[in-house]
């Protein structure tokens, strides 16, 4: 594994840098589609969330894709296969119970397990990827903490 850039306090690696930035993709593209799911049962002002954190999930992803073309990272493919099972199992996981608590309370699970494989990947790789990257993931981690957060509320 070659460096690619060098400083004082770390060597910053491509391959560390296309795994963090392809974790932030897969993260922010499946709260996407698990909000696109919910956004067509969830009602009132949860529904109203779900819309606004739907542009939030784009803009995050916009910023992992322009990080990912200023480096030359092609970007993981999440085939269309994985992507009806992610669906199918957000609607299963909500088809007896369509109130806005279990909706939330999936949300939340969901959105820790991206905060956990986040923060993992982010640990994991954070003394060989450049500041750049490792604020982005930070970044989509608070993002995704604050939005736990705000959750709580529809419980």
């Amino acid at each position: 594994m070659d460096a690619i850039a060098e400083n004082q306090t770390k060597r910053v690696f491509a391959e560390n840098e296309e795994e963090l930035l392809n974790e932030c993709m897969k993260s922010v593209l499946l709260g996407m589609q698990s909000l696109d799911v919910v956004e067509k049962v969830a009602v009132g002002e949860l529904n109203a969330y779900v819309k606004q954190q739907l542009g939030e999930y784009a803009a995050l992803t916009e910023r992992v894709s322009d990080q990912m073309k200023k480096l030359d990272i092609d970007p993981e493919i999440y085939g269309s296969f994985k992507q009806k099972w992610q669906k199918k199992m957000v609607k299963l996981s909500i088809f007896g119970d369509k109130s806005n608590s279990n909706i939330a309370e999936k949300l939340i699970k969901g959105t820790n397990m991206g905060i956990t494989d986040l923060t993992r990947c982010l640990n994991d790789n954070a003394i060989s990827v450049s500041d750049e990257t490792a604020r982005l993931a930070g970044d989509i981690l608070a993002f995704f903490s604050g939005s736990v957060e705000a959750l709580k509320k529809f419980l």
